[in-house]
């Protein structure tokens, strides 16, 4: 299930870096900042992404079920 969440929130994360990387890459630390953000997610200590899927990602999918 942890995997599922990551693997979600990333994909997420990746579509719409897609759309905003021409926009924002120019801002300094950037390319830092992204990378800490996927260890974050990634990292077992802090859950990022278990903690984005439960806040954010479920209660959307759950909405739209119906």
């Amino acid at each position: 299930v942890r995997w599922m969440m990551y693997w979600i929130v990333f994909a997420l994360f990746m579509t719409t870096e897609t759309f905003t990387d021409l926009l924002i890459s120019w801002l300094p630390f950037y390319y830092e900042v992204k990378m800490a953000f996927v260890i974050w997610l990634l990292s077992p200590y802090t859950r990022g992404a278990s903690l984005l899927y439960r806040r954010f990602v479920h209660p959307t999918l759950a909405r739209r079920e119906k």
